[in-house]
Formats: C-alpha cells, sequence, structure tokens
C-alpha cells in the first residue's frame, strides 16, 4: 500500500508534489488502480502543459495498457475538451494529467468517467480499494491494446460549444479578442475557437511549454500584465485561463481584469432569456450572489452544492438543472459535451451575449451590482477545523447555518464559508456583503471568533 498521507484525494483528483508524495510508483499504482476499476475498453487522455506531464503520461499509458485497455491521447489539451472526448466517442473512461491552477511543482490525475462526467466519490473508494487490496484482475495474455493519438478529435469539443451559440451573429462583429493561456493546455484550442468564431486573436503566453509567466490562478492580482495589455491593444474584450482552461476570467477594455466571480453571471445573461421563469441553476456554496440576482431576475430558482464540480454537476443532473457554475470563473452547460466547467462555453456565450445585445463588455459588466468579496486562506497544518467552525457558530448565533461543506453561515446581507480545499492542504475563508462596510463585519467577527 502507498503513503497515501502526502498527497490529496477527492473528487478534485488525486493530486501532490512531484518527488514528495506524487512520485513515480504513487503515480503508477494509481494509474493501474483506475485502469482496473473501469468497465470498457478505450481510455481518453490528455494533458496540460507542464514539463512533468510527458512522463506521467507515459507512465499513465503503461498502466493502462497493462490492464488490457486502449489508449486515445489527446495530447496538450483543455480539461473540458477531455471530457467531452470521452462522451463524443463513448469512451469507457478519461484521465487529464493536470493540477489546474496549483503551482508547477505540482501534478495530478483528474479521472472521467463514462458520459464525461468526473469520478464520483464511489469511483474514487473504488479505485482506492485496489490500491488497498493490491488484487487486480487478470489480463488476456492474448489482448492487443492500441495507442491512438489524434488531436482532430478535440475539434468534437469545439462543435458542441457552436451548437449552443449564434455564430453567425458573431461573426459579424468580427472581434477583437486576447486571450492569455499561461502557457497552459488551452494555448492552441482556444485561439483555434475564436478564429472559428471569426475573431482577430491576440494570443498571450499561448506557448504551451508549461513555464507559467505569471500565477497560475488567474486572479486580478496575477493579470496586472494581461490588463494592460487588454487596454493597450484596443481589444473587444479579453479572456484569461487558468493551466487545464476549465476556468475562465474575463478582461475589459476599461477595467482590464475583473473579478472571476463575474464569469458564470455573464453567461447567464446570454442563456437565461430561452428560460424565463423556469429556469434552475446550481452553483457552489462559495460562489457570490452575483449569480442568484441575475437567475432571479428572470424568474428562476438557485440551488447550492458543495464545492468542486463533480459537486455542483451531481446536483445539476438531480435537479434537472439548465445551467450551473462556480464563482471560481468555471461554466458549466450541461448542452455541451463536456458538461462540467468550460473555458471554451463561457467564452462562447459571453460572446454570444455580446453579439445579441450589441453591448460592450463594459456595458454589460456594469449592469451587474458591485462586488464586494474576499477570499482568504491558511495552512490547514495544525488546524482544528472542528473547534473552528463550533467557535464561528458560537459567535454567528443569528445566522443561516449550513454544514454539508465545511461550514457556511449566511444573512439577507450577507455570508461566510469556510472549509478545507479538496485541491490544497489549506482552510478557505470565503465572505461576501451587498456593502463593503458589511463585509468588513463579518470579517472582523470571523477573525475575532478564530483568533
Amino acid at each position: 500500500m502507498i503513503d497515501l498521507s502526502q498527497i490529496m484525494v477527492s473528487v478534485s483528483g488525486v493530486r501532490g508534489k512531484l518527488q514528495d508524495g506524487f512520485d513515480p510508483n504513487t503515480i503508477f499504482q494509481f494509474s493501474r488502480a483506475f485502469a482496473a476499476s473501469i468497465e470498457g475498453d478505450l481510455v481518453v487522455i490528455g494533458r496540460d502543459s507542464r514539463p512533468s506531464g510527458l512522463f506521467i503520461e507515459a507512465l499513465l499509458t503503461g498502466a493502462v495498457l497493462s490492464m488490457g485497455k486502449s489508449v486515445l491521447s489527446l495530447g496538450i489539451v483543455p480539461t473540458p475538451t477531455v471530457k467531452a472526448v470521452v462522451q463524443a466517442k463513448k469512451a469507457a473512461a478519461g484521465v487529464i494529467v493536470t493540477a489546474s491552477h496549483n503551482p508547477l511543482e505540482w501534478n495530478a490525475f483528474k479521472f472521467v468517467g463514462k458520459h464525461g462526467f468526473f469520478f464520483s466519490q464511489a469511483e474514487i473508494d473504488r479505485v482506492l480499494e485496489f490500491l488497498k487490496t493490491d488484487q487486480y484482475p487478470k489480463v488476456d495474455p492474448l489482448a492487443s491494446p492500441k495507442i491512438e493519438r489524434s488531436y482532430e478529435d478535440s475539434k468534437l469539443h469545439i462543435d458542441s460549444v457552436l451548437a449552443q451559440i449564434d455564430v453567425l451573429a458573431i461573426r459579424n462583429k468580427k472581434y477583437k479578442v486576447l486571450i492569455d493561456a499561461v502557457n497552459g493546455a488551452g494555448s492552441t484550442l482556444v485561439p483555434e475557437f475564436l478564429e472559428l468564431l471569426g475573431c482577430e486573436v491576440f494570443k498571450i503566453n499561448c506557448t504551451p511549454d508549461g513555464i507559467f509567466p505569471r500565477p497560475a490562478e488567474p486572479t486580478e492580482e496575477a493579470l496586472v500584465e494581461t490588463s494592460k495589455d487588454t487596454k493597450r491593444l484596443g481589444v473587444d474584450i479579453g479572456f484569461a485561463l487558468d493551466p487545464d482552461a476549465d476556468r475562465l476570467v474575463v478582461l475589459t477594455p476599461e477595467k482590464g481584469a475583473i473579478s472571476e466571480e463575474y464569469t458564470v453571471p455573464l453567461s447567464l445573461m446570454s442563456v437565461l432569456p430561452n428560460f424565463v421563469g423556469k429556469a434552475r441553476v446550481v452553483l457552489n456554496e462559495s460562489s457570490s450572489f452575483l449569480s442568484d440576482k441575475v437567475v432571479h431576475a428572470y424568474g428562476g430558482t438557485v440551488l447550492r452544492s458543495k464545492v468542486g464540480e463533480a459537486n455542483v454537476v451531481s446536483m445539476m443532473i438531480e435537479s434537472k438543472a439548465m445551467f450551473g457554475g462556480e464563482g471560481n470563473g468555471g461554466v458549466i452547460d450541461p448542452k455541451i459535451n463536456s458538461f462540467g466547467r468550460d473555458s471554451l462555453s463561457g467564452i462562447g456565450h459571453i460572446l454570444n451575449l455580446m453579439a445579441r445585445e450589441n453591448l460592450s463588455i463594459d456595458t454589460l459588466h456594469n449592469k451587474l451590482p458591485a462586488l464586494h468579496m474576499k477570499k482568504t486562506k491558511f495552512s490547514r497544518e495544525g488546524a482544528k477545523v472542528e473547534e473552528m467552525f463550533a467557535k464561528l457558530q458560537s459567535k454567528f448565533t443569528d445566522g443561516t447555518i449550513s454544514s454539508q461543506d465545511g461550514l457556511r453561515i449566511s444573512w439577507d446581507y450577507g455570508w461566510v464559508h469556510v472549509r478545507p480545499s479538496n485541491t490544497e492542504p489549506i482552510v478557505r475563508i470565503i465572505a461576501e456583503a451587498d456593502s463593503e462596510d458589511r463585509l468588513n463585519e463579518i470579517l472582523q467577527n470571523t477573525e475575532k471568533a478564530l483568533s
């Protein structure tokens, strides 16, 4: 049994620091356990541009072949592209080799099951059971699994996005669009998508060599130089990605980078006119109530899930929701093959909104309320999380409590959410209010309760 203490295993994948938990033996053992856990013959593999991705994909491919499964390798492609191809090709499963927004010394597996959905907790548990027992099914010695390499299959993802937007209307606008792909997995496919929409594309950090020229997470602070480029080049809109291109941040000519929390509500403004009075949208508990205001304006309802794409999608399926998302810039449209956080989906819907309304992105952004939110984090090492929750509940006795994912306390005017991260050894604290004064009050009271 390998040592799991230094790696993170959740519905967000299996990730760790290279040579510090996520070593070659761990990588191979997880790969073999994954391959043993699935039914079917074809596994789709893609990766982001991290230098470690190539050797990890080689170990993964060998393990999958050793279990008698064939491999379709897409190369360096966005995470949602792998999911979309699994669905379109009716493959048994897929794996994305990516640590998403984590720093370069990290890497990870994101496991994808049938129909392009990320593994559920039950499927993750099945992988862990094979690791624990070390009992693997026998493989027919005459089996002849194959490897196919095909970037062209990535176009299946693009086609599913184009089917959901007014392509002709966007093409007629001939938008000038900047894209900052952080030299990651979206460096090639996303510009190709924009060109198909008739856009003049200005590429920033679109060399997929895995050398991140800015912090991997596309926050406003990380996009200072990209914001300058957006204003300097005179483009109509800019988009910034994380390394595996499932998260999207919008940049405007007047403001530069705006909060990732605006990505989902702007996308909702594109699709909700088709669902007046009957929209059901799923957001995670850490997402801004900006989206709630947009949904309610169209007579819709919002449901809140645990954080993590797999959790949002699970609730979307259960509730038959027409849209979903996460406040980190993750747009989820169930009509697109990826059915998960998808930067191409967000780009398509936002350009569709601009073209349909014949308005600039700054004008559309100004239609939304101001955002008053603060996101902080601290190391989980030594943190007594349950004691923290008890202190917060004793401090905030007038709020509505949700304990489905850490602890979330909400009021009519705002909320605070405290939870251990699925992807890093940290505890996250996120708070939002309808004014800066209310936000500061929530944060000060939270700090007092935890001090």
